[in-house]
Parts: C-alpha cells; structure tokens; sequence
C-alpha cells in the first residue's frame, strides 16, 4: 500500500474543514490522513485484527443486523483511495463485492461496480446493529473524528451509534 496521504471515503467521511461533520458525511466527501498517522495505523490494524471474527458474522448475520461492509485499499498510480464494499463475498481466495462510494481520485472503478480484491487490501469493516442502535467496527472514522473539535465528534459518533473507545 502507498505510503503518504490517503483519501478516505466512509459512509461518515470527516475532515478538519469548517463544515459540520455531519454535513460533511451526507455529502460523501473525500478527507485525507496520512496512512502512518498513529491514529489510523491503529484504525487499520485494528480491522485486520478482527477481521475473521467480523466475517465469521457476516456470514451468519444476526437478526437486527444489517449494512455490513469491509473498506478496500484501491491504487491507482501514486493514488490510494479507500472504500466500502458492501455485498461482499469469499471464494477461490478473494472477495468480491459492490463499490460503495463514488471514486474521486481513482478513475479505474466506479460506484456500484463489482470488483473483486484480496484480503490484504481490507483495513476495515462495519455493520449495524438495530437492536443497539450502535454501529460497529468503522475503526478509520475514529481515527479521523480525532481531527474534529470534540463537540461535532461526539455529535456524529452519537448520531452513528458509533463508539471509538475514547467514551
């Protein structure tokens, strides 16, 4: 994977502009992080660590659950773009799911195209859970909300149902 800046498209993109982080994720915006930033090598070695316990989910999804994705590392030249794949599954040694965002500086896919790709492009996954209202894993937008003013952090990780372990 390139080392330097990444762009991150979540379903709750963030960023350290003015907007409100909120506005910020309805409108899928593309934020960058530097991929060595401690934050988010955390944020990513954190989702391939409890990678195999999110699949073994995934397979056999709970009732309530639903929204599971995995985030992909895509390269396209010395640009690395990250997105979330729903629909995903694994056979012959990858996976192969439905791109979920729209690209902004990779052009080689678009949204809504199958792809299939390797288990080491995966730095993350997410799902949602009815029941807890809570969402689970998206480990990388924790690692982003530690750029934001804390209020609009904790404003977004509310309205997600998403806990970064900083409660």
């Amino acid at each position: 994977m390139q080392k330097g800046i990444v762009g991150l498209m979540l379903c709750a993109a963030l960023g350290a502009n003015a907007a409100p982080v909120a506005d910020k994720a309805k409108e899928d915006k593309l934020v960058f992080m530097r991929n060595e930033e401690p934050a988010m090598k955390s944020a990513f070695e954190k989702g391939r660590a409890t990678l195999d316990s999110f699949l073994a989910k995934a397979s056999a999804p709970a009732q309530g659950t639903s929204k599971y994705a995995l985030k992909v590392a895509i390269t396209e030249g010395l640009n690395t773009e990250f997105f979330w794949v729903r629909d995903f599954q694994w056979a012959d040694g990858q996976f192969t799911g439905t791109l979920a965002n729209e690209p902004r500086m990779v052009k080689k896919v678009t949204s809504g195209q199958r792809i299939k790709f390797g288990r080491e492009l995966v730095v993350d996954w997410t799902y949602w859970d009815a029941a807890q209202r809570r969402t689970f894993g998206n480990f990388t937008a924790c690692a982003l909300l530690t750029k934001e003013p804390r209020d609009e952090a904790q404003k977004f990780k509310a309205q997600l149902g998403l806990q970064c372990g900083d409660e």
